[in-house]
């Protein structure tokens, strides 16, 4: 699983950090070796959003891109 916490700090001060949003992603193991299959979920602003992602080629794409195509799934859906 992966986990992305995104905080805001004022001033850079880690004793008043304030969560803004979170995901969770997921290999749901329905995939092959080189493409996968991944589940998400994330929370922003007490809006929960969730969905997945089919045949990501995760060899050949890093993470970021998963992410990437993960926003753009999360923000094309109404």
């Amino acid at each position: 699983m992966i986990r992305i916490t995104i905080e805001l700090l004022p001033f850079g001060l880690e004793k008043n950090k304030k969560t803004l949003a979170s995901m969770k992603i997921w290999n749901d193991a329905t995939g092959t070796k080189t493409m996968g299959n991944y589940k998400y979920i994330m929370n922003l602003s007490r809006k929960w959003k969730s969905g997945e992602i089919k045949k990501f080629p995760r060899q050949r794409l890093n993470v970021w891109y998963l992410i990437n195509r993960i926003l753009r799934d999360a923000i094309e859906t109404k």
